[in-house]
């Protein structure tokens, strides 16, 4: 069969892309603000005037660009918020498709744009979907055995959330290339990258785990700690001052010893010992992505393999601790990586299928 060529995609190519990337980042943040609504404790106005709850209020980037938008423009907090989240959205398909193109998903030009637009399906389970309630299973009226009083309830919205999914993507394609040229200015990038990432959410943490295993072996021992040491103390920096500053403002719901963390652990696995729940919440899990790298895990590259490993597994185990389940966005920063690790799981199995029929 011959080599399909790869010809550069047309400037209106180009634009017809963006702007499928922009109804799509509309409709999604449509979706989103109209079917959810913030924590009462995190509500956008209490966001924006940093009056909320921790941990949520130290999570500060988002709501200061809230902030400063309004003190320039006389917009309201849903319009300042969902704008921003279209931005979001909007740059996390602009790292889909860089991420495609970095670790060889594909070379033609229009089926790398293409694939950077499927990011969009999981993070939307992940982040859109109402939670499935499918309790008591049977229930017995009128002498009729039926379901149960199944529902779907809408879940909280934390304009945090998808921000977080960018940062981990965007880190995990910096890392990747401090890894192949470890050049000055890429570790300035890096670093100003992780601190900033690290003001958006305080989940930046399991980056570190992340960069220690995708370099391990690919850069001398003293570098790789220089890098490690670094992110840990900017991490320190960061989330310090804001923890203090935020102090005044504690969870009314926090339980997990000194800190403002919830404890649901008993939560989860009352809601996991219901079978029908058991068994549909594994599709929407980290937007499903987890089943193909699991199945094709050999086709997937070292560097991906240790992303999964050092960030994905981590954060999945506390935020099952923690956090509740019922959001699946507390294992959002997971999806990007493993739906990247899904593409090029797929793109090794196709592969091995053509050579052996060629």
């Amino acid at each position: 069969m011959a080599p399909i060529s790869n010809p550069s995609v047309s400037r209106f190519e180009r634009g017809v892309w963006w702007a499928a990337a922009l109804f799509v980042s509309l409709f999604c943040t449509a979706i989103q603000l109209s079917i959810t609504a913030p924590y009462h404790l995190t509500s956008f106005a209490r966001m924006a005037h940093f009056t909320a709850v921790e941990p949520f209020q130290h999570r500060v980037l988002i709501p200061a660009l809230a902030a400063a938008i309004e003190h320039l423009a006389p917009l309201g907090h849903h319009i300042v918020f969902g704008l921003l989240e279209v931005v979001t959205w909007l740059i996390l398909i602009a790292l889909a498709y860089r991420a495609v193109e970095r670790f060889g998903i594909a070379e033609n030009e229009a089926l790398k744009r293409l694939l950077a637009l499927t990011l969009v399906l999981p993070l939307a389970i992940v982040v859109l979907l109402p939670d499935l309630r499918v309790w008591p299973l049977l229930s017995p009226e009128a002498g009729t055995l039926d379901f149960g009083h199944w529902s779907a309830r809408t879940l909280f919205y934390y304009p945090y959330d998808l921000p977080a999914a960018a940062f981990t993507l965007a880190l995990l394609l910096a890392v990747a290339d401090w890894g192949d040229r470890p050049e000055p200015r890429r570790l300035i990038g890096l670093a100003l990258l992780f601190a900033i990432g690290t003001v958006n959410r305080e989940t930046t943490l399991f980056v570190i785990p992340m960069a220690a295993l995708m370099l391990a072996g690919r850069l001398p021992v003293a570098r790789l700690a220089l890098l490690l040491g670094l992110m840990g103390a900017l991490y320190v920096a960061v989330q310090w001052p804001l923890h203090w500053i935020f102090a005044d403002q504690p969870n009314p719901h926090a339980a997990l010893g000194d800190t403002d963390y919830e404890l649901h652990v008993t939560e989860n696995l009352k809601l996991l010992s219901h079978p029908v729940y058991l068994l549909t919440e594994p599709v929407r899990f980290v937007g499903g992505c987890w089943l193909v790298v699991a199945l094709w895990w050999r086709y997937i590259e070292r560097r991906l393999q240790a992303a999964v490993l050092g960030l994905v597994v981590p954060l999945v185990l506390v935020g099952l601790v923690i956090g509740r389940i019922a959001e699946h966005r507390i294992f959002i920063e997971a999806v990007p990586i493993l739906w990247l690790a899904g593409l090029q799981a797929i793109r090794g199995r196709l592969e091995v299928d053509a050579a052996s029929t060629s």
